[in-house]
């Protein structure tokens, strides 16, 4: 039984870490521009399905997600990410807005001349899911948050966000 589960747990570290998860993380890292991490699109998506990701040309990400629909296996989308810079918005302070299927987080850039003329960043991570209370609490969120701190990090703009709201 001991010998059973170690071949059990090695291979699915094998495919874990070499089969379907690690290819879809990588096209996750890649089309995503490395604004998101892709274990936790991996679990947003849901256990155990294959991901893939293009970049069309308005969104810096378009995710999509296998499913089972009346016995066959069908790709369908199920998150996308946008990022705009601005250079002459005169942004309040940074902060979460929502709407059923996205959260947009708005990071004021502490010092433009620093972020190349950058004032702020506007983030939208939006699910194609029944709402954006998809997942664990505050799922949505924080994978908005992470994607605003990564794309302000590569403009560098510095910023200070709040917590993810736990939605």
């Amino acid at each position: 039984m001991v010998v059973l589960a170690a071949v059990a747990v090695g291979g699915w570290f094998l495919y874990d870490r070499f089969g379907g998860p690690a290819e879809s993380r990588a096209a996750i890292t890649e089309a995503c521009e490395g604004m998101v991490d892709p274990g936790a699109l991996m679990r947003f998506a849901g256990s155990g399905r294959k991901v893939e990701a293009r970049s069309p040309g308005d969104r810096v990400c378009l995710l999509t997600r296998e499913v089972t629909f009346e016995g066959e296996n069908q790709m369908e989308d199920f998150f996308s990410l946008w990022v705009v810079a601005s250079h002459d918005a005169e942004p309040g302070e940074s902060r979460f807005a929502f709407t059923d299927r996205s959260v947009t987080v708005t990071a004021k850039c502490a010092d433009p001349a620093r972020s190349a003329g950058v004032t702020a960043l506007r983030v939208t991570a939006g699910t194609e899911f029944d709402a954006a209370k998809r997942g664990a609490p505050g799922a949505l969120p924080a994978l908005a948050r992470e994607a605003a701190l990564r794309a302000a990090a590569k403009a560098g703009c510095d910023t200070t966000l709040p917590a993810a709201p736990n939605l």
